[in-house]
């Protein structure tokens, strides 16, 4: 008996602190996310079909959006606590010059790059009309959660989402 409460106490704090006991039973009924290329404001380029096995937390924002630049932060903090299980931050501006975007990045040192969408072509993939917007896509390349407008991404409900993905294979 003692050896299977170890079992079960040694297995139980592998787990992540938020993350639900069941698997999403409407994981295989996700949308897969078209592919699409973008670059950052340093040239650096991300393509999302080489990013799969991870968790992609996109986020669409621009710097006139007061509500968009105070969620930066918390996308640091998710990246902080989640980048060992496999999250990464897509962080997509939407301003018509890259000149804000570069000021805004250099005062809050995010560690993640600012990618820029002056046309909106990324935005249009995912039917973004409002800033601040917010997805998550899952280790498969399908969307598991979007958000179009202000998300209170480190709220114990956001975690067990992300957490809950972070588990799935």
């Amino acid at each position: 008996m003692a050896a299977i409460g170890y079992f079960v106490v040694s297995h139980e704090s592998d787990r992540l602190p938020h993350a639900s006991n069941e698997p999403d039973p409407l994981a295989a009924e996700r949308t897969a996310v078209s592919d699409f290329t973008i670059q950052s404001i340093d040239g650096e380029v991300f393509k999302l079909a080489e990013h799969r096995g991870k968790v992609v937390l996109v986020s669409f924002w621009s710097s006139e959006c007061t509500t968009c630049v105070v969620e930066l932060p918390a996308f640091s903090e998710l990246l902080k606590r989640y980048k060992k299980e496999g999250l990464e931050i897509l962080s997509i501006n939407l301003d018509p010059s890259d000149q804000i975007v570069k000021e805004v990045w250099a005062k809050g040192k995010f560690p993640f790059e600012a990618y820029y969408d002056p046309t909106h072509s990324v935005a249009k993939i995912f039917g973004v009309e409002t800033v601040p917007s917010g997805l998550v896509i899952d280790r498969q390349g399908r969307m598991a959660f979007n958000s179009f407008g202000a998300n209170d991404w480190l709220a114990p409900e956001t975690a067990r989402l992300i957490e809950d993905l972070l588990l799935e294979q």
